[in-house]
């Protein structure tokens, strides 16, 4: 089902008639099979019954059209506004015909017909509805001064898009507008369609490692389309890029280049480059747009979403740091298929501490489709992206700043932080983060099972689930190691908290203990 939303005006109907017969499908008109049902016209419906008339005839015709045989379809414009049709709306394309409210004006004027443009204030109807289509769409297709049959064959293409890439879009609702976050195959051959509009940018700086430079010319092509120039900087791989250093050095390239505030940052990499990239852009000027296009599992299912971005100090990680919320975030698993396997197992400790915070049926996914994640299967991959991704975006929707819920993102990272900085045995060489997540979970379960919140059987489960990926489940730790790195660690009060499991999909934040539990939960992970 293809579905066209926008405000009155926008040319759902047009449009929508021209792409049915590009597409050789049936076209329907919600606000028509609304008036034939009732046996009056819109305006007659409203004076007769009201809005809320109106809306409940026009929630059972979208309902039933919605449910039938494959169509373009022209959705009503506060259509959308019905949490029932939203979710009905899961299963369709739905392209946003974005009008500007200049160009409606041009195009109704006052509109007898149109009720809803008689309210006192329809500037404000038109902002808020805006904001809705926004996050019901899988696409934005702009609209003013194109005309109808360029509009229509944008979205044809748009349609073949989603079926040819297996594209799924998962509204973020964070910040003044939230944004969204596309997953799929091979976006990045198509990756013009998924960047955001840049009012009044004229400059764009990729941020990236020189082993991924081949990745910036799609987006630098794509960017210098839109008439932005395009610059690349190049930060070295690993942590040591996460760093005030390096961030000094991008600062002063954006200054040579002329950067202003509505220029934008775009960041092409893992977690490192994503962290280095949001920190940047979100200091600049005070604030820059931000665009992540992550390349690996770690960023793609954590680092990119949520807008937490941070640099490292000599005494721990991500010391220093800000919450700023990217424009887009363009995830393509196609870009996991030259991922090393240590990187792709260590991307799925993340993966997991989902299953355990939030929905347990994640760990099942990842327990049955192991063989297909490690024979990197595109679609297994986009389902495991596209379904961490929505549960980080609700959770961190709910609570942006780290007040409440999103310190159970947290599960496992107490430890795992700790480890990073202090190293997970003698003698060790550093650890993937995704490892010391994966240990920090098992450290976390021992030590819920200490403190009587869980049973042997959640900490097996752990076990379990981590060595059927392959990720670490024991270490020797060493607590004097782990204490002083605690006492640098950002959610310290009064001395370390922990998120804790009351049961699998139960975490509780905020959970103290001894030294004396602490200190049993290591001899049970050296185990």
């Amino acid at each position: 089902m293809i579905v066209l939303v926008g405000f009155m005006g926008a040319g759902k109907s047009t449009v929508g008639e021209l792409l049915a017969e590009e597409l050789g499908l049936p076209f329907v008109d919600t606000d028509n099979l609304v008036q034939k049902r009732a046996g009056a016209t819109i305006p007659g419906i409203f004076a007769s019954g009201g809005e809320e008339a109106f809306r409940s005839l026009e929630r059972e015709v979208v309902a039933e059209v919605l449910g039938g045989h494959r169509s373009v379809v022209a959705l009503g414009g506060g259509a959308v506004n019905d949490q029932e049709t939203r979710s009905d709306l899961l299963d369709a394309l739905v392209l946003y015909l974005d009008t500007s409210y200049g160009a409606v004006n041009e195009r109704l004027g006052a509109a007898a017909d149109r009720p809803m443009l008689q309210l006192e204030d329809p500037l404000e109807l038109f902002q808020a509805r805006h904001r809705m289509y926004r996050s019901a769409a899988d696409i934005v297709i702009e609209t003013d001064d194109k005309d109808p049959k360029h509009v229509a064959m944008e979205a044809a293409a748009m349609a073949e898009l989603f079926e040819s890439t297996h594209l799924t879009r998962v509204w973020a609702s964070v910040g003044e507008e939230g944004y969204p976050v596309y997953v799929g195959t091979d976006l990045m051959a198509r990756v013009e369609y998924f960047l955001p509009p840049f009012d009044g940018a004229e400059l764009a700086y990729v941020i990236t490692h020189p082993s991924l430079a081949q990745l910036s010319v799609p987006v630098a092509a794509a960017l210098e389309s839109r008439g932005l120039a395009a610059h690349v900087g190049a930060v070295p791989e690993g942590e040591s890029s996460k760093s005030i250093a390096a961030a000094a050095v991008l600062f002063d390239e954006l200054a040579k280049a002329g950067a202003h505030r509505s220029d934008v940052v775009i960041g092409v990499g893992g977690g490192v480059v994503t962290d280095l990239a949001g920190f940047v852009a979100s200091t600049y000027h005070r604030g820059m747009p931000v665009v992540q296009v992550p390349t690996s599992l770690l960023g793609q299912v954590d680092a990119a979403v949520g807008g937490k971005t941070g640099v490292n100090l000599e005494h721990g990680k991500n010391l220093v740091g800000t919450i700023h919320q990217p424009a887009t975030v363009i995830c393509d698993v196609r870009l996991l298929q030259t991922l090393p396997e240590a990187e792709l197992r260590a991307g799925l400790a993340e993966v997991i501490k989902y299953g355990f915070i939030a929905r347990p049926e994640i760990l099942d996914l990842v327990a049955i489709n192991v063989d297909a994640i490690f024979e990197r299967d595109e679609a297994t991959l986009s389902a495991i992206v596209a379904r961490s991704v929505a549960i980080k975006s609700d959770i961190v929707s709910r609570d942006e700043r780290e007040l409440g819920v999103r310190a159970h993102l947290n599960y496992g990272h107490t430890f795992a932080h700790a480890i990073e900085h202090a190293g997970w045995s003698e003698g060790s060489e550093g650890v993937r983060h995704g490892e010391a997540v994966a240990l920090g979970m098992m450290a976390a379960a021992h030590l819920a099972r200490e403190l009587g919140m869980i049973d042997d059987g959640v900490v097996d489960l752990h076990r379990r689930i981590l060595d059927r990926v392959g990720l670490p489940t024991s270490a020797t730790l060493d607590i004097h190691a782990l204490e002083r790195a605690w006492r640098h660690d950002k959610k310290y009060q009064g001395g370390v908290r922990f998120v804790l499991l009351n049961g699998v999909g139960a975490p509780e934040a905020g959970v103290r203990a001894s030294s004396a539990a602490i200190a049993t939960a290591l001899e049970r992970m050296a185990e």
